[in-house]
């Protein structure tokens, strides 16, 4: 009777060990899955700042700006010249001189007699007076016409509150390479007024050396 029992307790012995040796294996299963960090990215996207944009500068013109008043003399016309001849000249020329800063360019809204001219002159305090005017050799030969492609600009600058003369000229056609770069019929009236247009230019330069 006792040697019956014997297998049996060998028998259940074994599968309680083995039992035991399962539950071990599944603890340490357990605990290694446990144990496992999950591995996570440290790269971080730069943020893009953007760059702020220049402000631009404003050409802000001289406050100590000297004045220059431009004035044509059309009194003392041709007969065969054109009015708006005076118009042209005396823009062109006025525009030439406001591209110095430095400088305060009024065009007269009227006609300037050399006197007239000088009385301006004398009534400022500061700057200079400019009298602008179309002259011909055909005047002094004494010929009853006028040649449109003879004509050239006659320029005098007087000083502020003495009216004195500060410089003269005389800027002519054609002058600097622009006698035959212009085209056209040059017996005609705009061919001229082109030409004349670049004297007052001319003359603009000239006079910039006197009004400094």
């Amino acid at each position: 009777m006792h040697d019956s029992k014997l297998p049996r307790f060998h028998s259940n012995k074994l599968a309680f060990l083995i039992l035991i040796s399962l539950i071990g294996v599944c603890s340490v299963s357990v605990s290694a899955q446990s144990g496992r960090r999950v591995r996570t990215s440290t790269v971080t996207t730069p943020v893009e700042t953007p760059e702020p944009s220049p402000t631009p500068t404003a050409k802000t013109p001289d406050k100590h700006a000297l004045p220059v008043v431009v004035g044509v003399d059309s009194h003392s016309s041709f007969s065969r010249v054109p009015l708006y001849f005076y118009d042209s000249v005396l823009k062109a020329c006025a525009e030439r001189l406001s591209g110095r800063t430095s400088l305060k360019v009024e065009m007269s809204s009227r006609d300037l007699t050399r006197g007239e001219a000088v009385k301006r002159a004398k009534s400022e305090t500061e700057g200079y007076v400019v009298l602008l005017e179309l002259r011909s050799d055909d005047m002094n030969s004494g010929s009853s016409s006028e040649d449109l492609g003879r004509i050239y600009i006659e320029y005098t600058v007087f000083a502020a509150t003495t009216g004195k003369q500060s410089g003269s000229g005389k800027a002519y056609q054609g002058v600097s390479g622009y006698k035959d770069v212009l085209g056209g019929n040059r017996g005609s009236t705009a061919y001229v007024e082109r030409r004349l247009i670049q004297a007052a230019r001319d003359a603009a330069e000239r006079i910039l050396t006197i009004v400094k």
